[in-house]
C-alpha cells in the first residue's frame, strides 16, 4: 500500500496551465524603489505542486495509519522538490558566482526557494516557466496582546479559570492529560528555566535540535527575546511540579519550539520551522517527534495573496502530514474582516484554525456575549460560501490570562494570542484519548461541540463557539457503565530491605483505550474490602497503563526492613469506571543491612601533573539476608585558594542582537566596559585575573608558528570569505576539558577571534556582551571583534601534551587595520590563559571573556573598552576538580562489597593542602550516613640541577647541564655576559621536559665570540611563567698561541665555503686562492687582522667545479706565517 501511495502522490502534481508568474505588489514597490545593485530578499514559489487535497482525500480513503500519512506527504514533497528544483539551483548557483545572487535555500514544504537577489535576476525569475509566484520575504509581526500586571506570584490559584472554562478539568479527573503528547509553538521563544516549563522541554531527552529551532539566531538551546512565547507554550502546557500551579491546558504534555519572531522574524524562518516541525528527527519514517498541535500568533500584514499560493501551500502540507495548525484571530476588532492575514485561509471549516478571543470574566459571570472587544472578527477574506465564508472558527479564553511569561515568574496577557494555545493544549488532550486522529479530525470534535455565544448559530465574532473539551471527548466515543476487568494476578515479589516490586496483568475494558489509571494501595494488615483498600495508603501511579494483556510492573520503595506488606490495586477506564478489588498480594522485605566502610579516612601527596588511584571499599556485613542501598557523593571541596571571595562584575546595559547590525562597513557604536584585574567568580566558580595583579599570572610567550600546525579547513558561515566570516576545525585537545560543567574534546576557531565547542551557522561579526543567549553561545573570546584575515595573518594550533595552544598571529581588523598577535591555551585542568604579543590598530572594540551553553552564565572581562596591551597574560579558572569517582550508588547483597575508585589529579593547581568528604548515605538504620575524609598535598618537587658547566673551543663556547628531576619545566633560557659589560644577554632557549623525575642532559654551543672572559647563567623557567636562576659560571675564549689555518667548511662545497684562521697577535694576511695550474684565481683577505679567531667566505658561484688550493700569508713583528691547503668544488 505505501508503494501505491507514493505512486499516486507522484501522479498529484498540479497540472496548471503555464500563465504568467504572480509578482506581490508589495514586491513590484521594492523593485521600483531598488537601486540595480541592490539585494531584494524574495520568496520564489514554483509551478509543481503536490496535489495535497487529492493525497489528503485518498490517505483518508485508504484510511493511511498516522505513520503512513506522515511518511506519505513528506516523501511526495522532497521527492517533487529533488526532482523539480535543479534548474533554478544551478541557475542561482551561476548568479551567486557572478554576485547578482547573495544567498538562496530550497524548501521541500512547498516548493519553493528563499533568495537575496539584485532586481535583474527577479526580473529574469518572472519570465521562467517554472516559477509560480514571487513575494517579499516579509517581516512577520507578533498579533501583539495587551500586557497586564508585571509580576504576578505563583500559585495565586493552583487552576487558572480559563481552563475550567473549557472544561479542561473534566478530562484532567479522567486521567487525561496530555502525557505522552507534544505541543509546539512557533513564537519568540520559551524561558528554559521556568519551573512551569523547563522539565516539560522534549530536548530533555532527546538531541536538542529534535526539539528546538532558531533559524534566525542559531541558538542551540530555548531562550526567549520577548516573554510572549513563553506565555503561549505555557498555557499549552505548563505546570509546576513544585506547587502543582497549573496554567496548561496539557499539564502532561511536552513541548518543542521554534523562535522565529525575534530580531530577524522573515517569513522563510517561519516556513523553515514548519518544515522542521513535519520532521525534527530527520526520519520521515517516524511520528512521534512531530508535534500533535503547533500554535501560532503572528501574521503578515502586508500580503497580498494569502488564499493561495506560498502560505496556503505551506500550511496545507503541515495539516496534510496530520498536525493540527492553530492560529490567533487577531487583535484587529471590532470592525468586519479583520482577521489578520494569512488566517483567512478556508479550504476546510477547520484549516488554519483560527481563534477568537472572550472574556472569561464576563463568561463566568453569566454573559452570554463576552468576545473581547479586540478580537478580530471575520467573514474571510478568502472568499466562499457556508462556513467556508465563516472567520474566526472557534474561541476561547484570551482576556486577563495568567501564564509563564517571565523568565521565572508570570505575567498576565489579553490577546488572541493568548486564546490560540487553549485550543493547541485542547488537542494534546484529544490526543491522549484518541491518538490515531489526524490533527484535522480533533479539530473537528473541537468545532463541533464548541459551546454558542452571542447570535444563535455560527458568526463571524465566534465561530462555531467555545470550545468545550469534554465535549469534544464525549463526541469521540461512547460513554459506559462497564468497569475493568478486576486484576487477578497481583504479586508482590523480587524483595530488597526496603522495597517490594508489584506485577500484574493489565486487565481488560470495552471502552476506548481501556484501562486509563491504577488506584494502588498498601498497608501492614490484609486488604480484603472496601474499607480497608479505602484505609490503607495510596501510591502514585503516573504513567499511562499498558494495552490489555501487557504485564505492568511497580516498584514500591521507602518500605521497613523486615516487614510484612499487603497489596491491592482497582483499574479504572476513561469514563471513570472504577474496578472492584485485585486479589490481596503480600510480601516480606528482607532484613536491615549493616555498612561497613573501609578505609575511613585517605591521604595523598601528589608533585604537579601526577595522578593517584585509590579505593574506598563498601561492604555489606550483615548477617542476615539484606540488601544495602547506598549513594556516594563528594562534597566540601576545599583548597588553597580561598573559598569565598568578592570581585567586581562588569554589567553592562541591554545591547541590541548582535545579528541587528548588518552592515560590516558601517558598525553601530555601543559604549563599552571593563574593569581592572581580576573579576568573579560566576555561578560555575569560574574566575579571572590578570598579569597586572600582584597575584597573577606571568606572560610567558611559546611562540607556535614554526612548531604548530596551520590551520586552512576553513568553512564560510555566509556569502563572505571564510577567513572574514567563518571557522575552522575541528581539533581534537587530546585530553578532556571541561567547560561549565561539560567535558569537551575538541574545539572550533571562529575567524573573529572566539573559539567555540561546536561550529556556528551564522555570522558573528558584530561582538556582544556576556553573557547573552543570542549566538554563539559556549565559547572563549581573547579577543572578538570583526575580524579579518584574508589578506594576510595565519591561525596555528598546537597540541602539548597537557595543554592545546591556538596562535593568531597578525590577523587584522575588518578592513585591513592593525594587527593582532595573540594566544589561547586550554589546560588539561580546566584552565584557561590568553597572551597579548602583539596588539595593534583599534582594540576598544572587542569582547572578551567566557559564556556558558545557554548563554546565561558567563564571566565578562571587557566590552568595547581599553583593556588589550602587549605582554599581558590573562587567566580563567573554577574551583580544581582535584578528585573524582567512578561509583554514585547501587545496591549489595550481605556478604557483597563494592569498590568505589578515586582519582586524585593535581594538574598544574596550586601548591598546598586539599580536602574533601566522601559522604556515603545508605538504608542502614544504625548508621545511615558515613563520612570518609579525603585530603592531598600537592608539593613541587623542583628543577634539580645537578652539573652546569662551560668549555671554549676556538672562539666558540661548549655549555652543558643536566637535571635530576624537573616539575612544571617550560625551559631554560641561556643568558651570557661579557666581562666588564654589565649586562646579561638572553643567547636562546633551551625547551625543558615539563615533569619528569629521570636525569635529563643539555647542551648548547654559543658560537663565533671575540676574544674575551664571559660568564654564563640559566634562567629555568616554569610552565606558570615562575622562574629562578642558576649559580653563574664562568669561561675564557682566549687569544690562540700560534698561527693556524683550518680545513674549510663544507668541504667539498657549492658554491659557498667558510675559511678560519687564528693568529696569536696583530698581522698583515693575505688569503690567496689557486687552481690546479698554479694560476692565481681570486685575492680573498687582504688587509691587516687583529688577534683572535678569523674567518672568510669563499662564494665559487663563477667558477667551474675542480680542486682549488688557498694558501694563508701572514707577517706579524717578527713572524712570518703561511700555510696552504686544498678544497674541492662540486657543481
Amino acid at each position: 500500500m505505501k508503494q501505491l501511495i507514493l505512486f499516486l502522490a507522484l501522479l498529484l502534481i498540479s497540472s496548471t496551465g503555464f500563465s504568467q508568474v504572480e509578482i506581490s505588489s508589495r514586491l513590484q514597490d521594492a523593485l521600483n524603489r531598488a537601486g540595480q545593485d541592490d539585494y531584494l530578499q524574495v520568496i520564489v514559489l514554483l509551478r509543481s505542486q503536490v496535489d495535497l487535497a487529492t493525497l489528503d482525500q485518498q490517505l483518508y480513503t485508504e484510511k493511511a495509519s498516522l505513520q503512513q500519512r506522515a511518511y506519505q506527504v513528506i516523501t511526495a514533497l522532497q521527492q517533487n522538490a529533488e526532482r523539480t528544483q535543479g534548474e533554478l539551483n544551478n541557475y542561482f548557483s551561476s548568479k551567486y558566482e557572478s554576485a547578482d545572487v547573495y544567498s538562496f535555500k530550497s524548501f521541500w514544504i512547498s516548493n519553493m526557494f528563499v533568495i537575496e537577489a539584485k532586481p535583474s535576476v527577479i526580473y529574469e525569475l518572472m519570465n521562467r516557466l517554472d516559477v509560480a509566484e514571487i513575494d517579499i520575504d516579509a517581516l512577520i509581526e507578533l498579533d501583539r496582546p495587551i500586557a497586564g500586571d508585571d509580576y504576578i506570584p505563583e500559585n495565586t490559584e493552583s487552576v487558572e479559570p480559563g481552563l475550567r472554562i473549557i472544561n479542561a478539568h473534566l478530562l484532567w479527573a479522567q486521567g487525561i492529560t496530555g502525557q505522552g503528547r507534544l505541543v509546539m509553538g512557533i513564537d519568540t521563544g520559551v524561558h528554559p528555566n521556568h519551573p512551569a516549563l523547563q522539565h516539560k522541554w522534549r530536548g530533555n531527552h532527546v538531541p536538542h535540535n529534535q526539539a528546538w529551532f532558531d533559524p534566525g539566531g542559531g541558538t542551540t538551546t530555548p531562550s526567549d527575546c520577548d516573554g510572549h512565547g513563553s506565555h503561549t507554550v505555557g498555557t499549552m502546557t505548563g505546570w509546576s511540579p513544585l506547587t502543582g500551579d497549573t496554567v496548561g491546558v496539557a499539564p502532561g504534555a511536552e513541548w518543542i519550539a521554534a523562535k522565529t519572531i525575534c530580531s530577524s522574524p522573515h517569513t522563510s524562518n517561519s516556513i523553515a520551522a514548519f518544515q522542521w516541525a513535519m520532521n525534527p528527527d530527520g526520519n520521515p519514517s517516524t511520528i512521534n517527534d512531530m508535534p500533535d498541535a503547533i500554535s501560532n500568533s503572528w501574521y503578515d500584514p502586508d500580503v497580498s495573496n494569502e488564499c493561495s499560493g506560498i502560505y496556503k501551500t505551506t500550511l496545507d502540507a503541515v495539516e496534510a502530514a496530520g498536525i493540527a495548525v492553530i492560529f490567533s484571530a487577531g487583535n484587529s476588532g471590532p470592525g468586519s474582516s479583520t482577521i489578520t492575514k494569512p488566517k483567512n485561509i478556508n479550504t476546510n471549516t477547520v484549516n488554519v484554525l483560527s481563534t477568537a478571543a472572550i472574556d472569561g470574566a464576563l463568561y463566568i459571570g453569566g454573559n452570554n456575549n463576552p468576545i473581547a472587544s479586540f478580537s478580530s472578527r471575520g467573514p474571510s477574506l478568502c472568499g466562499g460560501t457556508g462556513s467556508l465564508l465563516i472567520k474566526p472558527e472557534v474561541s476561547a479564553p484570551g482576556v486577563n490570562v495568567r501564564s509563564s511569561g517571565s523568565a521565572t515568574g508570570y505575567t498576565v496577557l489579553s490577546g488572541t494570542s493568548m486564546a490560540a494555545p487553549h485550543v493547541a493544549g485542547a488537542v494534546a488532550l484529544l490526543k491522549q484519548f484518541a491518538p490515531n486522529l489526524t490533527g484535522k479530525e480533533i479539530l473537528e470534535a473541537l468545532y463541533n461541540t464548541a459551546v454558542d455565544l452571542g447570535t444563535p448559530g455560527e458568526d463571524n465574532n465566534y465561530g462555531m463557539g467555545l470550545i468545550d473539551v469534554y465535549a469534544a471527548f464525549l463526541s469521540l466515543g461512547t460513554p459506559d457503565t462497564t468497569a475493568p476487568d478486576p486484576i487477578v494476578d497481583l504479586s508482590a515479589g523480587s524483595p530488597t530491605s526496603n522495597s517490594l516490586t508489584l506485577q500484574w496483568t493489565v486487565p481488560y475494558d470495552s471502552s476506548m483505550n481501556g484501562v486509563t489509571g491504577y488506584d494502588i494501595r498498601y498497608s501492614t494488615s490484609p486488604i480484603n474490602d472496601t474499607t480497608a483498600f479505602n484505609n490503607a495508603t495510596q501510591l502514585p501511579f503516573t504513567a499511562m497503563p499498558d494495552t490489555a494483556g501487557a504485564t505492568e510492573n511497580y516498584l514500591v520503595e521507602g518500605l521497613s526492613a523486615a516487614t510484612t506488606y499487603y497489596f491491592s490495586i482497582k483499574s479504572r477506564d476513561v469514563w471513570s469506571n472504577w474496578s472492584g478489588l485485585s486479589n490481596n498480594a503480600s510480601g516480606t522485605t528482607l532484613g536491615a543491612p549493616q555498612i561497613s566502610v573501609s578505609p575511613m579516612s585517605i591521604h595523598h601527596t601528589l608533585n604537579p601533573a601526577e595522578i593517584v588511584v585509590d579505593t574506598v571499599t563498601i561492604s555489606n556485613v550483615s548477617a542476615n539476608l539484606s540488601t544495602l542501598d547506598f549513594t556516594v557523593t563528594l562534597e566540601n571541596n576545599t583548597f588553597p585558594e580561598s573559598s569565598i571571595s568578592t570581585y567586581l562584575i562588569p554589567q553592562v546595559g541591554n545591547s541590541a542582537d548582535i545579528n541587528s547590525n548588518d552592515d560590516k562597513d558601517n558598525p553601530k557604536e555601543i559604549g563599552g566596559v571593563s574593569i581592572d584585574g581580576q573579576g568573579g567568580p560566576d555561578l560555575f566558580g569560574y574566575k579571572w585575573i590578570d598579569s597586572d595583579e600582584p597575584n597573577g599570572p606571568q606572560y610567558v610567550w611559546d611562540d607556535i608558528v614554526s612548531t604548530g600546525t596551520l590551520v586552512t579547513n576553513w568553512t564560510a558561515t555566509s556569502t563572505f570569505n571564510p577567513k572574514d566570516e567563518g571557522y575552522a576545525g575541528p581539533f581534537p585537545l587530546g585530553f578532556n576539558f571541561k567547560f561549565y560543567g561539560n567535558i569537551k574534546t575538541q574545539i572550533y576557531v571562529s575567524s573573529n577571534g572566539v573559539i567555540l565547542f561546536s561550529p556556528i551557522t551564522s555570522n558573528i561579526y558584530t561582538n556582544a556582551t556576556i553573557p547573552s543567549t543570542a549566538v554563539p553561545n559556549e565559547f572563549i573570546a581573547p579577543f572578538w571583534d570583526d575580524l579579518d584575515g584574508v589578506s594576510s595573518g595565519t591561525v596555528h594550533y598546537k597540541q602539548d601534551g597537557n595543554r592545546f595552544i591556538v596562535q593568531f598571529t597578525g590577523w587584522h581588523r575588518y578592513s585591513n587595520q592593525g594587527s593582532l598577535t595573540f594566544q589561547v591555551v586550554l589546560y588539561s585542568s580546566g584552565k584557561i590563559m590568553v597572551y597579548y604579543n602583539n596588539m595593534s590598530g583599534t582594540l576598544n572594540s572587542a569582547t572578551i571573556g567566557i559564556e556558558n551553553a545557554a548563554g546565561t552564565v558567563g564571566l565578562l572581562v571587557a566590552y568595547n573598552a581599553n583593556y588589550v596591551a602587549n605582554n599581558k597574560a590573562l587567566q580563567f579558572s573554577a574551583e580544581p576538580e582535584w578528585l573524582t569517582n567512578d561509583v554514585s550508588g547501587g545496591t549489595l547483597f550481605n556478604g557483597n562489597s563494592a569498590k568505589v575508585v578515586l582519582t586524585f589529579k593535581s594538574e598544574d593547581f596550586p601548591l598546598g593542602n586539599y580536602s574533601m568528604d566522601l559522604n556515603i548515605a545508605s538504608n542502614d538504620p544504625v548508621n545511615p550516613l558515613v563520612t570518609v575524609p579525603v585530603t592531598m598535598q600537592i608539593t613541587i618537587i623542583p628543577v634539580e640541577l645537578t652539573g652546569f658547566t662551560a668549555i671554549s673551543d676556538r672562539n666558540n663556547v661548549n655549555i652543558s647541564w643536566s637535571t635530576a628531576t624537573e616539575t612544571n619545566n617550560s625551559g631554560f633560557q641561556v643568558e651570557r655576559q661579557r666581562k666588564g659589560s654589565g649586562e646579561w644577554t638572553n643567547v636562546s632557549f633551551v625547551s625543558g621536559k615539563g615533569t619528569i623525575t629521570e636525569v635529563t642532559n643539555y647542551s648548547f654551543i654559543d658560537k663565533g665570540l671575540a676574544v674575551g672572559s664571559y660568564s654564563y647563567r640559566l634562567k629555568q623557567i616554569d610552565l606558570d611563567g615562575t622562574f629562578e636562576y642558576s649559580p653563574v659560571i664562568e669561561v675564557d675564549v682566549s687569544t690562540p698561541d700560534h698561527y693556524t689555518l683550518y680545513q674549510n667548511y663544507p668541504n667539498p662545497f657549492n658554491p659557498v665555503t667558510t675559511i678560519e684562521y687564528s693568529l696569536p697577535e696583530k698581522a698583515d694576511v693575505t688569503i690567496s686562492i689557486y687552481n690546479t695550474l698554479g694560476e692565481l684565481v681570486t685575492t680573498l683577505v687582504n688587509g691587516t687582522m687583529e688577534a683572535g679567531y678569523q674567518k672568510a667566505s669563499f662564494n665559487a658561484s663563477a667558477f667551474t667545479s675542480g680542486t682549488y688550493i688557498y694558501q694563508m700569508k701572514a707577517v706579524g713583528e717578527g713572524k712570518t706565517f703561511t700555510d696552504t691547503k686544498k678544497m674541492v668544488l662540486i657543481k
